[in-house]
């Protein structure tokens, strides 16, 4: 089972190209524009067909047009970055950028930049993920707000409400994408499956404690193989993790007669006390 122990990092920053003594005064009417998702820091904006990764850091920036300047040239500025994945979820806590500054006559011009930076979480589902921002000037009190949004190529694993096995299968290598339609084995062979759990119940901090035990059998029922505990997923984040991998090997030793074998995974939720056993067969020639 792979451990999922990651954490969100976040970049607060703010531009101010001068300061100074200045009789500047604006009545204001805040708008936020500009606003692009990128890759890397000021990097270009990314295309409707481009699409990151599970665990890729992803880069927002926005401007800010129509705020408030005082008498005394100053601009007092306070914004929020939130991501929200497909399914409506926030991947990481809510920036704060704030802006503070004083501005000469020369600089009547300036719109300030306001940056964020976050995470992907590297268990996450596919789909259209949403940035929302807000920005308020608080020398007058004005809001304005927005939403981006940017594509994510993770996986997808059917939700359950009570703890449930998805996707058990069994595969030729450790690292095969594609299942095998028919799981047929030879004398000496590496046997590989791999599935999800998933529905289990979250504690503080969205922590989860998740293990599973493996059998393997015969077609009479004679039981050949067990482990319980062979992998265990005790973590807290920020994100609910969606669902625990896991995976299994076994090798078939060369004296294994040949037949139908059954693997018996059963998982267990150490959080919401369920316990769910699901099995699946491959063959040996």
């Amino acid at each position: 089972m792979h451990c999922a122990r990651y954490h969100f990092a976040s970049l607060f920053i703010a531009t101010a190209l001068a300061q100074g003594p200045a009789a500047l005064s604006t009545p204001g009417n805040l708008k936020v524009m500009n606003a692009i998702v990128s890759q890397f820091e000021d990097g270009a904006p990314l295309g409707p067909d481009d699409r990151v990764g599970p665990g890729e850091s992803i880069y927002f920036r926005f401007d800010a047009a129509g705020f408030r300047t005082s008498d005394a040239g100053k601009v007092q500025l306070t914004g929020h970055v939130q991501a929200f994945d497909s399914r409506g979820t926030a991947i990481a806590s809510r920036d704060e950028i704030l802006i503070g500054t004083s501005l000469r006559d020369e600089d009547k011009d300036w719109k300030p930049r306001l940056r964020s930076q976050f995470q992907v979480p590297p268990i996450a589902p596919s789909g259209v993920y949403r940035i929302h921002y807000d920005l308020t000037d608080e020398l007058n009190h004005q809001k304005a707000a927005g939403d981006s949004s940017f594509s994510v190529a993770g996986r997808d694993v059917r939700e359950s409400a009570t703890l449930a096995i998805r996707d058990l299968a069994f595969y030729r290598t450790a690292d095969e994408g594609v299942a095998l339609k028919s799981p047929v084995y030879r004398k000496g062979d590496m046997v590989w499956l791999r599935f999800n759990a998933t529905g289990y119940k979250f504690g503080e901090q969205n922590a989860i404690d998740v293990a599973y035990d493996v059998a393997v059998a015969t077609a009479a029922g004679r039981q050949l193989f067990s482990q319980e505990n062979a992998a265990t997923e005790k973590s807290q984040a920020f994100y609910p993790q969606p669902w625990v991998p896991g995976s299994f090997s076994l090798t078939l030793q060369p004296d294994t007669l040949p037949g139908v074998y059954t693997v018996s995974v059963t998982a267990r939720d150490g959080v919401g006390n369920q316990t769910v056993t699901e099995k699946a067969q491959f063959r040996v020639e």
